[in-house]
């Protein structure tokens, strides 16, 4: 072992001293990746029951369910080691009963105990996120029902609805801020406004237009056709009256146009074309600013009755004691806000330790600060608080998570006198691996000059020794000059090509349970991917190759072939006219019918409209497809939604081809993951095909925070493909990154944009393509900054990975 090793080994050594035995300090626990970070959770539970802490005062908040089993299962098999000592016997008689769980888990038994002081009914129930946005867009429907009795609610409705926003907006709106628990407290508290509204002189850009000397232009060139449509704009909004904003929003389009080299310049002659094409642009601004600021005033208006649906729907939810997940943070947060119910948390509990904090949302931080301020005196409590993560490792933004929320934290406990111990050895990778990782990583994520969008990269080191027989790291492919489809497909290619090369070359992995090194197996290996984007051209790749592999997670499950070959079945039984859904069913899975038929069938005259009754007289096997599609299509008012789709999947014979098809054994799970879908979709009442299409179409292009099928079955030897996110913190012998090619969505604006360092709020809605966009506040700063947030995260996300 090398001097550098001996001393990375020591400082490693002395920061799991602290965690163990500085019991009465807050510490701050910055652990890379593979560094043992639960193992000094358990040390420092099983440390704190020694000192005497009964283990149900002990509250111990990790990401997910799964992380929260290992947890138990780990300090269980600690204490069991320990069981000569009395308070450990002692902590595995309780251990069943101690609040080690999810965030999510801890805040519901809070929101049980405090029922009272939530406005909460205390036999509430969780529903799913299914359930949950299916009675949200009731109760928006009722909700918007009852804004008719309201005069102004009724004129502020009616003034975004004449300046081009959609009904669906308005929906988005709220269902936005659903999503951004505690936001409608904010904006209730300090609503936003808008800048005032001044028209430009319409009579005076009149005049501007009919001074460029159009008419002596002949009426067919395309700059002087512009401004007779610019005037006749113009004259239409002067003439309007009351209805001047509708006009204006009617000749957005206009307003949007380029002219670049419109017109032919000897015509204008003697004035300059490029004089008249920037006078118009000028014209054109003006009258633009006047829209912008006109929509800006306008969602100013309707933003209120916005956010006042968003929180009667939350103080409904809880009186009726039907709550999502967010309620269970929001409410106890609320709670504690109250002294006397900080006051009483802290008497029932003694320590709370939060692994993966980089990932922890702004309300749960306040959860955590309710319990470790003292209310009397406003000071951090030494002793109370355990926060643990990889500030390099905080990907979940599109959860809340928030580096600047991060950085806020570590400045409040360093300023408590926090410790803050480094765990930096790692004992997952190898050498090569760890060496490359700190020369790429040091460089993209930088020195931490701003620590509230990206943290200072701390480099990790190696614990491990020797090589195995394969790669360390390979990187595959160069800069050409191919297109992104066919980028993804020659990657795709390249990845199972060198999938195969593994198990033929004997690369050697260490198993996990036993150290040994063996050959590796297909099911050693992962695929880990940014975006839904990569997923088929992979799927085609591996079924070419005939290369077992498996799917993973609940975002991509919509993204399979399998289920997309199901949901244009379920659309072209639904309409007859869907031409693109029908084709679609005839080439899939379940009639597998093949373009030379589908040629043959259009060439002799035959429709895709089953109804159309081409197939009563003619023959093959597009026709047989389509009889078939014509019987489920008048089925479908007479069963039930979950009993169609079950009843298809059966007569096609798609349960049995998963298991059939020896290379893909899992789209047998698929068809039986979207028929479970249809039944939780009717769950809450009967639903039309239609929008159980909708519905699922919706989910294939959002991104999906639920797991689905973690864990390969024990005679299941398959690569598995995950998205990174679902990836992260499990580990894998072999790992490939696909799609590094596609570049972070910089350009992306949410809804609701939030500085969490000043609590500045921006909000944009509406289509640009269309010029029909609607902002509040600073949207621009908070853009620029939404777009660095989102470059950071993308660097975190390849280091993850």
């Amino acid at each position: 072992m090398s001097d550098n090793r001996e001393q990375y080994r020591s400082e490693y050594d002395e920061a799991r001293r602290i965690v163990r035995d500085e019991l009465r300090s807050t510490l701050f626990v910055e652990a890379g990746a593979g560094t043992g970070k639960t193992s000094a959770l358990v040390d420092r539970v099983v440390a704190l029951v020694e000192s005497g802490i009964t283990i149900e005062r002990i509250v111990a908040i990790t990401f997910t369910e799964k992380a929260a089993a290992e947890l138990r299962d780990r300090v269980r098999a600690k204490l069991e080691e320990r069981a000569d000592v009395p308070t450990a016997r002692e902590a595995l008689d309780g251990l069943d009963r101690a609040p080690i769980s999810t965030i999510h888990a801890f805040g519901l038994s809070m929101m049980k105990s405090f029922a009272a002081e939530a406005a909460t009914d205390p036999a509430f129930v969780m529903q799913d996120e299914m359930l949950s946005e299916r009675r949200f867009e009731e109760q928006w429907r009722l909700y918007l029902s009852t804004l008719h009795a309201d005069a102004d609610a009724k004129a502020a409705v009616g003034r975004v609805l004449g300046l081009g926003m959609t009904t669906k907006d308005l929906q988005k709106l709220a269902k936005e801020l659903a999503r951004l628990p505690g936001l409608a407290a904010h904006l209730t508290a300090q609503p936003l406004a808008a800048d005032d509204l001044a028209w430009p002189g319409l009579g005076a850009i009149i005049e501007e237009i009919d001074g460029l000397g159009a008419e002596s232009v002949s009426p067919t060139d395309g700059l002087r056709m512009f401004v007779d449509e610019l005037r006749a704009l113009v004259e239409r909004i002067r003439g309007a009256g009351s209805d001047q904003e509708p006009a204006l929003a009617s000749g957005a389009s206009i307003l949007n146009k380029k002219l670049g080299n419109t017109g032919a310049a000897p015509a204008w002659r003697p004035t300059d074309i490029k004089i008249v094409r920037q006078t118009l642009l000028d014209i054109c601004a003006r009258l633009t600013d006047a829209l912008a600021r006109a929509r800006s005033q306008a969602l100013a208006e309707v933003l209120p009755y916005v956010v006042r649906f968003v929180a009667q729907d939350a103080a409904a939810r809880r009186r009726e004691g039907v709550l999502v997940f967010d309620d269970v943070i929001v409410g106890p947060r609320d709670v504690l806000q109250s002294p006397e119910a900080a006051r009483i948390l802290r008497a029932r509990y003694d320590v709370m330790l939060i692994d993966e904090f980089q990932d922890t949302d702004p309300l749960q931080v306040d959860i955590a600060t309710a319990f470790a301020v003292d209310p009397d005196t406003g000071a951090l409590e030494p002793g109370r608080l355990f926060l643990v993560g990889d500030p390099k490792q905080s990907i979940y933004r599109f959860r809340r998570a928030d580096m600047a929320v991060y950085e806020r934290t570590r400045v409040m406990v360093e300023a408590a006198d926090a410790l803050f111990p480094t765990l930096a050895l790692n004992h997952r990778s190898q050498p090569a691996i760890i060496d490359w990782v700190n020369t790429v990583f040091g460089g993209i994520i930088g020195e931490g000059d701003q620590p509230h969008i990206q943290p200072r990269y701390a480099p990790i080191h190696a614990a491990r020794d020797g090589v195995l027989h394969g790669a360390g790291v390979a990187v595959m492919g160069d800069a050409g000059d191919l297109n992104a489809r066919q980028t993804r497909q020659v990657e795709a290619e390249q990845i199972a090509l060198r999938c195969a090369a593994v198990l033929r070359d004997h690369w050697e992995v260490a198993d996990r349970s036993s150290g040994e090194v063996r050959p590796a197996q297909y099911r050693d290996i992962a695929i880990l991917i940014p975006t839904r984007a990569v997923l088929a051209p992979l799927e085609r790749a591996f079924r070419r190759e005939r290369i077992p592999y498996r799917v993973e997670g609940g975002s991509l499950i919509y993204a399979t072939q399998e289920v997309r070959d199901l949901l244009n079945c379920l659309a072209a039984i639904d309409d007859p006219a869907d031409e693109v859904a029908v084709v679609g069913a005839l080439r899939g899975l379940a009639f597998g019918c093949s373009d030379v038929e589908l040629a043959r069938h259009k060439l002799a005259g035959g429709r895709f409209n089953y109804l159309s009754g081409d197939s009563d007289t003619r023959e093959g096997p597009v026709v047989d497809a389509l009889r078939t599609l014509k019987a489920f299509h008048g089925l479908r008012h007479e069963l039930a939604l979950a009993a169609l789709v079950e009843k298809f999947v059966a007569e096609r014979g798609q349960d049995e081809t998963g298991i059939l098809v020896g290379t893909n054994r899992d789209s047998f799970r698929r068809m039986r993951f979207v028929v479970e879908q249809a039944r939780k979709f009717e769950a809450n009442g009967p639903e039309s095909l239609r929008a159980f299409v909708a519905w699922m179409e919706q989910r294939a292009t959002s991104t999906i925070l639920d797991r689905e099928g973690a864990g390969l079955d024990d005679d299941e030897d398959a690569v598995r493909i995950l998205t990174v996110h679902g990836a992260k913190g499990l580990e894998f012998p072999i790992v490939f990154v696909a799609g590094l090619s596609a570049a972070p969505m910089v350009n992306f604006m949410p809804t609701y944009a939030v500085d969490r360092i000043d609590g500045r709020v921006a909000v944009h809605i509406g289509a640009k393509t269309r010029n029909c966009v609607f902002e509040l506040g600073d949207t621009a700063a908070l853009h620029t900054a939404e777009k660095d947030h989102i470059r950071a995260e993308f660097e975190r996300l390849l280091y993850v990975a």
